[in-house]
């Protein structure tokens, strides 16, 4: 019985840390130019900025997953509601759920992008799979998100680990750092701190539509605290990995769209094919978060039936994808910087003190 125990808890601690994961690497990540620009460019400091982001990830998202657990949430409202009111948590909702639909539409138009750059195919074909199967996947509300993050998260960390081990197998870590130099053209913000503290709260402000509900689906509070540590560990390692390798193929790494595809050419084509296929999967990971966030509040709000808000909304993402990844991701992400710093802010510091209460 023990062992049928530790079997159980083992296998949702998976799950969550993978969900976890999943959720917040998408298309930035798996393609090299968050970690470029928000860690990478600040030289030998970007390591310590990879340091802080991962330990905002351990706490943040063991405690929002927490929240979703004791307020048995079905979507981000609950839990933004409890840890800054009503007022400050509504104003709060409208931006996270706006940030959802902008998300989804960019990740939906990179679909359209890794197939078009990528693969040499119609780019339409690849928004129009993207959206459709996050549609489809988010039927099964989360655990169609638990089920695809379980498949594809296990792939992701063995294509970026394996391909930045292969890049950095002969030097040594501190040899790296030593010879790192920052590029401040790259770079996101002018310190290395702001740049980790915006990359975290993005990202997490952007995970709170999974994790809340996440929390609540999970029956031992153990499996909420060991996965999101091991969630925001993974992540930092990625991350971290990711930028040493980059770090050793500067600047001609930073001339692309997709860096670390630029370390796949390196390497047997079977390698570029089999990365650019786990790229369109970590896109297609967060499209559904998105997508099951944005639906959820939807079908609150206009009281309407999920599948029909989910049909719906799959069909507008694709139809604003077709402005262009790249059109999409320089004028809408940056515009949601500040905001979703304050918004963490406000989640830690309300969200601690209530609990203190």
């Amino acid at each position: 019985m023990a062992l049928k125990e530790r079997t159980g808890l083992g296998r949702q601690v998976f799950r969550v840390a993978a969900t976890y994961v999943g959720t917040v690497v998408g298309a930035g990540f798996a393609s090299g130019q968050e970690t470029l620009r928000f860690f990478v460019a600040y030289g030998p400091a970007g390591l310590a900025g990879v340091i802080l982001a991962t330990m905002l990830f351990c706490v943040y998202g063991i405690l929002i997953m927490d929240l979703g657990r004791r307020l048995q949430a079905t979507s981000h409202r609950e839990v933004l509601h409890f840890a800054c009111g009503r007022t400050v948590g509504g104003i709060m909702d409208g931006l996270i759920t706006l940030f959802l639909g902008v998300t989804l539409a960019i990740m939906t138009a990179g679909g359209g992008a890794v197939f078009a750059e990528q693969l040499g195919l119609p780019g339409l074909l690849g928004s129009t799979l993207t959206a459709g199967l996050a549609g489809l996947t988010i039927l099964a509300r989360m655990r169609g998100i638990i089920a695809a993050n379980s498949v594809v998260v296990p792939l992701l960390t063995l294509a970026v680990g394996g391909l930045s081990a292969m890049a950095i197998k002969d030097t040594a870590p501190g040899a790296i750092l030593r010879e790192a130099a920052p590029w401040p053209d790259l770079a996101t913000a002018p310190h290395w701190m702001l740049s980790a503290l915006l990359y975290a709260a993005y990202n997490l402000i952007l995970s709170i539509s999974v994790l809340a509900p996440l929390g609540a689906e999970v029956k031992d509070r153990r499996a909420i605290y060991a996965g999101g540590l091991t969630g925001g560990l993974v992540l930092g390692l990625l991350a971290g990995s990711m930028g040493l390798a980059l770090t050793l193929h500067m600047p001609e790494a930073s001339g692309f769209e997709v860096p670390m595809l630029y370390l796949a050419r390196l390497h047997p084509r079977p390698v570029q094919w089999f990365y650019t296929l786990i790229l369109w999967a970590e896109i297609y990971t967060t499209a559904i978060a998105c997508a099951y966030g944005f639906s959820a509040r939807a079908a609150e709000v206009l009281q309407c039936d999920y599948r029909k808000a989910v049909l719906v909304i799959s069909g507008a993402a694709l139809l604003l994808s077709g402005l262009g990844f790249s059109t999409l991701m320089a004028h809408l992400y940056p515009a949601f910087g500040v905001p979703t710093l304050l918004l963490l802010l406000l989640l830690g510091l309300m969200g601690l003190s209530r609990r203190a209460a």
